[in-house]
């Protein structure tokens, strides 16, 4: 299984009966494999943008910086309409997973995205309050 199909198969097992599961659901250390492959964002303002709490290995090592604490916003090889932002609002909007490959842009020629994958989840107050994104990418500097 993929890291994103494991990832997909992990957000439906703690969502349960419910459309979208809430942050106190998910706990990391239910899938140590797939951390490497994890970033985890808040959503602030709605999805006016988002900023980066957890960064997995694998993703941190192919990007062009450690970001967290930062904002996606922030970043400049990031454009507010482009297809990471489009991915992150439209999971906050539409409650639902989205599978939606956006382009490798990091610094490394070796490197190529597999596949990616955002899942909200939700407050006590309903509300999409963080996005638990899968990166599968391919390193053949490794």
């Amino acid at each position: 299984m993929s890291p994103v199909e494991e990832s997909l198969a992990y957000w439906k097992s703690i969502r349960g009966d419910r459309p979208v599961p809430q942050r106190v659901d998910f706990d990391p250390t239910d899938i140590p494999r797939l951390l490497t492959h994890v970033v985890f964002l808040d959503v602030i303002d709605g999805g006016a943008d988002f900023r980066f709490r957890v960064i997995g290995d694998a993703v941190r090592s192919a990007s062009r910086g450690n970001y967290t604490g930062q904002t996606v916003g922030s970043l400049p090889h990031i454009t507010d309409d482009g297809p990471l932002m489009t991915g992150l609002r439209q999971a906050v909007e539409c409650r639902e997973p989205v599978h939606m490959p956006v382009p490798y842009v990091g610094p490394f020629k070796e490197v190529t995205l597999r596949d990616h994958l955002i899942l909200p989840l939700t407050g006590a107050d309903d509300e999409v309050t963080h996005l638990l994104v899968t990166i599968d990418l391919v390193d053949t500097r490794r």
